[in-house]
């Protein structure tokens, strides 16, 4: 069966997420080794345990951005290769973004903020697409493993 174009958008917006993701651990562990190292050159009385706390925070929040980012990495992959792990965690990655972006709007509404509001409003809108697109009957009978005939004799 041929791979619905959706599927594909949807793997293209996982890549894209995943090298952000990416970026942001780089970012992470770099910046906070610089921090740190800036902060223990000021060689204030206790800077060196807040400057070592520092690298240790960049370091774990870049550990973990990496991680998120290779996930999203193996998710477009699968979504690529039509298996329907992948059209399952896109789902639930889909729905657990869809209740964040919930809390996100129900915030700019009360700090109303029309640009946060309207990014989320997008935001939101992709999310829902993707739950909706990915639970088409078309669409998931292309993440269908072709049943073996057994072969008779």
């Amino acid at each position: 069966m041929n791979k619905p174009a959706g599927v594909i958008v949807i793997a293209v917006l996982y890549f894209l997420g995943a090298a952000i993701l990416l970026l942001a651990g780089i970012g992470f562990i770099v910046g906070g080794g610089a921090i740190a190292a800036m902060m223990s050159q000021q060689g204030q009385a206790g800077g060196s345990g807040l400057a070592t706390l520092m690298g240790a925070l960049g370091a774990g929040m870049g550990i973990v951005f990496l991680v998120l980012g290779a996930v999203d990495v193996l998710v477009g992959v699968g979504l690529l290769k039509l298996k329907s792990w992948a059209r399952i965690v896109a789902i639930v990655f889909a729905g657990i973004g869809a209740c964040f972006q919930l809390f996100g709007l129900l915030s700019s509404l009360a700090h109303f903020n029309i640009g946060s509001f309207v990014f989320t409003l997008i935001i939101l809108g992709i999310q829902a697409l993707i739950i909706w697109y990915l639970l088409k009957p078309e669409v998931k009978a292309a993440f269908q493993t072709p049943q073996v005939r057994a072969a008779s004799a």
